[in-house]
């Protein structure tokens, strides 16, 4: 009886539970947009306004596999709040797990844009913007890239500082049958500085030289 009474009341919860109380219907304005949320974050990047500034990353609504990123400034301090930046194509958004970009705030106040493809392929890869309010406006002020072999062993990363042009290098790369190591590099030198608006970034920039020379020497390298 007990086992009967227990089901019955099962049987009434369900469905209330699948009812409107938590199928409520969202706005036009909101089922438009929060799909496409992928990550938010409240970051005090620009020290002349009130507040910290969210940025907001989307996923793109016209081109595949990337998104946006938003910058607005804080609701609290003004009576309307600014856009202070729209980004399109920002970074890499692949379509399953170990693809999706995010937001994280770092030690000295900047905003990083992590990217990776970790989920699938020979050589995952991730990617960390950093980026600063300048007191003119948002800049891409490094950028730090890493990858590794998932069939033959050995890492490959780059770190460059655009705004001082100084980069360094770490690679390495086992033969697979001996275990030991039969290419490292530890380098660092340094580029002509670049002022990078973030509204000129783009997913598809591609590497600094220096990072692209060292990745091709590294992939040269592998035991044959």
């Amino acid at each position: 009886m007990l086992l009967r009474a227990v089901t019955f009341c099962l049987g009434l919860l369900v469905p209330s539970l699948s009812g409107p109380a938590l199928a409520q219907e969202l706005s036009e304005g909101e089922a438009s947009v929060l799909p496409r949320v992928i990550d938010t974050l409240c970051v005090d990047l620009v020290e002349a306004l009130n507040g910290c500034e969210t940025a907001l990353l989307l996923t793109s609504e016209v081109e595949p596999d990337t998104a946006d990123l938003i910058i607005i400034s804080d609701r609290r301090a003004f009576d309307e709040q600014r856009v202070l930046a729209v980004v399109r194509d920002v970074a890499f958004n692949g379509p399953m797990f170990g693809m999706s970009p995010s937001l994280e705030g770092a030690a000295n106040g900047a905003l990083r844009l992590l990217e990776e493809q970790i989920g699938v392929g020979r050589s995952p890869w991730t990617q960390a913007l950093t980026i600063l309010h300048d007191g003119d406006g948002f800049i891409v002020a490094g950028r730090s890239f890493s990858t590794y072999d998932r069939a033959m062993g050995g890492g490959f990363g780059c770190n460059v500082d655009f705004r001082t042009g100084e980069w360094n290098i770490l690679a390495d790369r086992p033969d697979p049958e001996t275990d030991q190591t039969i290419y490292e590099a530890d380098e660092s030198g340094r580029i002509a500085p670049q002022h990078i608006a973030l509204a000129d970034w783009t997913w598809t920039m591609a590497l600094p030289q220096p990072c692209t020379d060292a990745a091709e020497a590294w992939w040269a390298a592998e035991p044959q």
